[in-house]
């Protein structure tokens, strides 16, 4: 499962704490003071104050003077709206879906690894009545989804190691997250080893869901010519009582692997 390694690591420890700061902003709704920033980052004032100043000044982060509290500006989001591989991606892939949910009868859905979790990219209903929806914008856990496990397991190792890291950072920014500790052990120990060679050799998962009983996940990578996985493509597989000349869940993996394949291919991906 070894995939090829970066040729050197060098690091830059003023450009780290700076984009700590902006990812812990956009981690906050209400903003932050310097005071909390420095506390949260485990840092002291003094280490973030000029880091603060530059990102203020080349208007990545606002200021309030009547709160003292640091928000991250416009700018970011009008650079993300500007950045091609996400349309590339988006607009490659939507036409796909579309086909996707005609000729399955399911819905299905486009991630993305960002701020260590999965974000839902796109979203595209069943034909059907009934429908399992995820909207668009949602965030969830990476190891408590297919999607998150098949974006992790086709990464370097160190990459992989890296993405690992920054789940368990913003997990412990997230005041909202109300997980037991039992069960957060329980959904990490099933993204073990042995389950990222399955996922490694198959090319795909097909694992029941998590969040919702009767459902299993239908998951293939989205390959680039780094040969990583830039997104997943997920089908929440719904198994009807009512089957008129509908694809069973076989047949709906062995399609949805094919449309993987051919999306890998145009964004770059080669054996």
């Amino acid at each position: 499962m070894k995939q090829k390694k970066q040729s050197k690591n060098y690091n830059a420890p003023a450009l780290d704490k700076g984009l700590d700061i902006l990812e812990l902003l956009s981690n906050s709704s209400g903003g932050l003071t310097q005071a909390e920033i420095a506390s949260q980052l485990n840092k002291s004032v003094n280490e973030i104050y000029r880091m603060i100043s530059t990102l203020r000044n080349r208007e990545y982060v606002e200021f309030n003077a009547k709160t003292d509290v640091y928000n991250l500006s416009y700018k970011i989001l009008n650079m993300a709206a500007k950045f091609e591989p996400v349309k590339t991606l988006t607009s490659r892939t939507i036409p796909l879906m579309k086909e996707i949910t005609i000729k399955t009868n399911q819905s299905i859905h486009l991630a993305i690894f960002t701020r260590g979790k999965i974000l839902l990219i796109a979203q595209e209903d069943s034909p059907s009545s009934f429908n399992y929806h995820m909207s668009v914008g949602a965030h969830i856990d990476a190891l408590e989804t297919s999607s998150g496990r098949v974006l992790l397991t086709f990464q370097t190792e160190e990459e992989r190691k890296r993405m690992l890291e920054r789940r368990k950072f913003y997990m412990k920014l997230d005041k909202n997250l109300n997980y037991k500790a039992s069960n957060l052990r329980k959904i990490e120990n099933k993204f073990s080893k042995r389950t990222m060679q399955k996922i490694f050799k198959d090319r795909y998962e097909v694992v029941k869901s998590l969040q919702i009983k009767g459902v299993t996940n239908i998951t293939v990578p989205i390959l680039d010519y780094t040969n990583n996985a830039v997104a997943a493509m997920t089908i929440p597989f719904v198994d009807r009582i009512i089957k008129d000349n509908q694809l069973d869940i076989k047949q709906v993996t062995n399609l949805l692997v094919s449309y993987g394949k051919k999306l890998s291919f145009d964004m770059g991906f080669r054996e």
